[in-house]
């Protein structure tokens, strides 16, 4: 595979890692408009461990993508 286009997708991933709590807000965000009141509770009730969660599996992706490239 292209190691220019693993780069890139490292550095969009390692971009992504401070909008964790917007994308958790715009998940809940789409549960509601899906009626999943259930799941969107779900979500605000343990939102900072779903912020956490999401940051630590973009940390991993990245540093598995830099692994790969080295």
């Amino acid at each position: 595979m292209y190691t220019w286009l693993l780069f890139i997708f490292a550095i969009v991933v390692l971009i992504l890692i401070p909008f964790a709590p917007q994308l958790v807000r715009l998940r809940i965000r789409f549960f509601r408009w899906l009626h999943w009141n259930w799941a969107a509770n779900l979500l605000e009730s343990h939102f900072q461990s779903w912020v956490v969660g999401i940051r630590t599996i973009l940390f991993v992706i990245a540093f598995v993508i830099a692994a790969f490239l080295l």
